[in-house]
């Protein structure tokens, strides 16, 4: 018996070794620490992670499998690279799955649930107008977890790589976003998601998600005229 407990308790360890390793690395990659088209290499994170390497292994593999690295046969792999037609592919599939979750998210949540993700957008204002765009990319990926959670939809968690991709691609031209836009819009539109789903409110959560995603597309395609321009000249 005491044999048996044991294992379940490694297992449950090294499965946490691998969300760890997951999600250290993905934030490496989101925040542009692991440039895009950079080979990686494994035994360089597990010394920068301190993380075994069988836990670095199987979260790298998640990570090909999930689009952020790209495996290429006895070459290894290579983070994916960045350009506006695959963020548009990126944005066109998030839209479709968003546009199911808020309002699932909203429908199904529980009184608890709407206890939890009313911290969250909490912390949303709490943080709204400041420099630490950092954690702002990090609540928002704990956000989108909540949602999927309350969402009652395991196959919404699609999404979750989709907005890997669409984070970092905001964070690699954040500057040039700035010249346009404002990062508090960004956070604000968060605050609205949440207070419908907090409420309970489906219709005014699709109206919110739909008006966020329009956002989104916009700045989208002007960080790509705006990068394509700069290209020519």
């Amino acid at each position: 018996m005491a044999d048996t407990i044991l294992q379940a308790l490694d297992a449950d360890r090294a499965v946490n070794q691998v969300d760890l390793a997951y999600e250290r690395i993905e934030d490496m990659i989101v925040m542009m620490e692991m440039q895009p088209g950079a080979r990686v290499v494994e035994s360089a994170l597990v010394k920068q992670l301190d993380i075994g390497r069988t836990p670095i292994r199987e979260a790298l593999l998640r990570l090909a499998a999930d689009g952020l690295l790209v495996a290429t046969p006895r070459k290894g792999m290579t983070v994916r690279g960045i350009s506006f037609s695959l963020q548009m592919k990126v944005f066109e599939t998030r839209r479709a799955l968003e546009m199911v979750l808020v309002p699932a998210a909203a429908r199904r949540r529980t009184r608890d649930d709407a206890e939890i993700l009313a911290r969250v957008v909490q912390s949303f204002r709490e943080l709204s107008g400041g420099d630490d765009n950092r954690e702002l990319l990090r609540l928002d990926r704990h956000f989108i977890r909540l949602l999927i959670a309350y969402s009652g939809n395991p196959f919404l968690g699609q999404i979750l790589p989709l907005y890997s991709l669409s984070r970092r691609f905001w964070w690699a031209h954040h500057e040039l976003y700035q010249t346009q836009y404002r990062d508090q819009t960004l956070t604000d539109f968060h605050i609205e998601i949440g207070d419908a789903v907090v409420a309970g409110d489906e219709t005014l959560a699709r109206d919110r998600a739909e008006a966020f995603l329009a956002y989104v597309e916009d700045y989208t395609v002007y960080l790509g005229r705006e990068l394509a321009g700069r290209e020519r000249t």
